[in-house]
């Protein structure tokens, strides 16, 4: 199944939870990673290395990238196409107008999903995690969500991905401009770089 998965840069980089959904997407079908970011050797050819066979890029240029780049989508997939995306917040704005615009569903906050019968399915943590629901659908295009975590980032060797600018089009009305923003500085532990973590209420004690 041709397969879209959306990776979003990081610290010059893709993110890691985009390298995530790439592990599982090149087990599905041809992969083609959508970059969003500024390209370079490095990046193209690590998103290469875990499983992109092309790689859409873009750059944002200070407008919110959701609407764009959900256009621009619209008029890539084909009825059997998967869409890939994460469980953030571009990643969630992205997959709802993207969903209005092919006039299809979004499964999100899967922890996996499968190519079943022409269709796909997909698993859900629920219950605190104690069971798994599965859900399914065999009207394409397919958007899913799937939470950090859920797959390992591992490189599979893959060969040098070939790299074509993606065009985003006018959305007119649809369009916003990030006008400024701000970093905090982050202390502590980053919890979501954990592979365990272990927490405790006031039953502890201390």
């Amino acid at each position: 199944m041709p397969t879209y998965v959306f990776v979003a840069q990081d610290n010059g980089g893709p993110s890691t939870l985009g390298l995530e959904l790439l592990a599982k997407a090149r087990q599905l079908g041809e992969v083609t990673a959508i970059y969003l970011g500024t390209p370079n050797e490095e990046s193209i050819a690590e998103l290469g290395d875990h499983g992109a066979a092309s790689v859409l890029h873009a750059e944002a240029d200070g407008a919110s990238p959701a609407a764009p780049l959900a256009a621009a989508l619209a008029g890539l997939v084909s009825q059997g196409d998967l869409v890939i995306l994460g469980q953030a917040y571009t990643d969630r704005s992205i997959a709802g107008r993207l969903a209005a615009r092919l006039g299809v569903g979004v499964l999100s906050n899967a922890v996996d999903v499968r190519l079943v019968d022409g269709g796909i399915e997909t698993d859900h943590e629920i219950l605190g995690g104690s069971k798994i629901a599965t859900a399914a659908t065999s009207s394409g295009p397919f958007i899913v969500l799937i939470r950090p975590k859920s797959f390992t980032a591992e490189p599979a060797g893959g060969g040098s991905p070939s790299a074509t600018p993606l065009q985003l089009p006018d959305v007119g009305r649809s369009a916003a401009r990030v006008t400024a923003s701000h970093s905090e500085e982050r202390e502590g532990p980053q919890l979501g770089e954990a592979n365990i973590i272990v927490s405790g209420g006031r039953g502890l004690g201390s």
